[in-house]
């Protein structure tokens, strides 16, 4: 980076292809202004102010890096280095700074988003959530956008970064992928019907440990299990103590089989003669 004023590109630009995308398109490295670059895109996580001051604290130009920026729609968006450059300008007194900037011509806002995901996963400072907003943002991977569809279809928000503990907002990401991938598609939404139907969207319906719980139990019964009884029997427990009660279940050290039991357990516990569902999970 530099903090000179005069803006001028280098007299031979180093150019980067970028990959995954389009071979045609080609990052040059130009100095621009931090007053020029636009940011704050939905594909991107939110910028922290602990994370710009521990950059300000342990600012050291030789380890810098271009900052990454689309120009797009007549402006400059700039697509990773949010933090460097709010630390520069709190290292200029809050003035604007002259940047290194590797700026690519003719990104789609999706191929910004994706490209904003590769390149935080080659240094894994996103966490999931932030990561995956990215790529529903990006619309490159067909399993994420699935599975976004499928929550929105079922009356659900899936609020990846910015959650706030509403009623309907899933904030959980890992435990919903991976109740996807063992359910399909058709099975995962009917999970999602199912914890709406009972519980009405209720935050604490919606944490991880009730996701993985659901994911087993619709798997391990799915030809078997009755949705309407589901229903009925499990509104009448509060998912808290499924919580609850899993967590302090020691017999097994896989989670989601801990909060599965809990849930067979209620599922057969209100039910008055006639057959209940038989013990059938694994391990």
């Amino acid at each position: 980076m530099s903090y000179r004023k005069k803006k001028r590109a280098p007299a031979n630009p180093r150019q980067t292809v970028l990959t995954g995308m389009n071979a045609d398109l080609q990052g040059v490295e130009e100095l621009l202004s931090t007053g020029e670059l636009y940011s704050g895109q939905p594909y991107q996580r939110p910028v922290l102010d602990r994370a710009v001051d521990k950059l300000v604290r342990e600012w050291d130009p030789r380890l810098l890096t271009p900052l990454v920026v689309s120009y797009r729609d007549g402006r400059y968006n700039l697509v990773d280095g949010q933090h460097r450059v709010c630390a520069m300008r709190k290292k200029n007194g809050g003035k604007d700074v002259t940047a290194l900037c590797r700026v690519y011509h003719g990104l789609t806002y999706e191929q910004e988003a994706e490209l904003y995901y590769m390149l935080d996963q080659t240094r894994g400072k996103l966490r999931l959530g932030h990561a995956t907003k990215a790529l529903v943002e990006s619309g490159a991977n067909a399993e994420i956008i699935d599975v976004k569809q499928r929550i929105e279809d079922a009356g659900f928000t899936w609020a990846l970064d910015r959650p706030t503990g509403e009623p309907f907002e899933i904030a959980a990401t890992r435990a919903v992928i991976n109740a996807y991938r063992l359910l399909g598609g058709a099975a995962f939404s009917r999970m999602l019907g199912l914890i709406a139907g009972a519980w009405h969207g209720t935050p604490s319906s919606l944490k991880g440990s009730i996701f993985s719980g659901m994911a087993l139990f619709v798997k391990t019964y799915e030809t078997e299990l009755v949705d309407q009884t589901f229903i009925k029997r499990l509104s009448a427990v509060d998912p808290d103590e499924i919580i609850r009660r899993g967590k302090v279940d020691f017999s097994t050290n896989k989670a989601a089989l801990r909060f599965a039991r809990v849930i067979l357990s209620k599922y057969n516990g209100h039910q008055r003669g006639g057959r209940k569902l038989p013990y059938r999970f694994k391990g």
